[in-house]
């Protein structure tokens, strides 16, 4: 048996951000976890706490957003015996409060722990394109 979650455990995991309810994924991040958003927007930063995360990076962008940001799940790479894994996903179906689309891609590196338990995760992300739209929002 694999230390960590496989593709197919990842990818399943990874899908919850599809749908209203990220509850499920956030039950495997721990809550001291080390989040990463490199770049200049408001939403880049160094996190140490998904609570943190929460508020700030994917705060600010949901506040900016019609409707709270949902991710449509691309590729997964890693996992099984390895701790970190590659997920790229896209933001689904995501338009301003201004009405403008907003087609954001990411790339997340993720850390799992034996246990299963996301500890540390990196976004690659336009934060270009995320600070544009928070400032036309407000």
């Amino acid at each position: 048996m694999a230390p960590y979650p496989t593709e197919s455990e990842i990818k399943q995991l990874m899908r919850h951000l599809s749908t209203d309810d990220f509850q499920p994924f956030y039950d495997r991040v721990a809550h001291d976890v080390t989040w990463d958003v490199p770049g200049s927007s408001s939403g880049s930063g160094h996190f140490t706490s998904l609570d943190q995360w929460r508020k700030i990076a994917l705060g600010g962008t949901n506040e900016a957003l019609a409707s709270p940001l949902k991710f449509k799940l691309v590729h997964v790479i890693g996992g099984g015996d390895q701790a970190w894994a590659a997920v790229e996903m896209e933001a689904l179906d995501a338009v301003s409060k201004t009405g403008t689309p907003y087609p954001q891609k990411y790339c997340w590196i993720m850390r799992f722990n034996e246990q299963g338990i996301v500890v540390q995760v990196r976004v690659y992300a336009d934060t270009q394109l995320s600070q544009s739209m928070i400032e036309a929002s407000r």
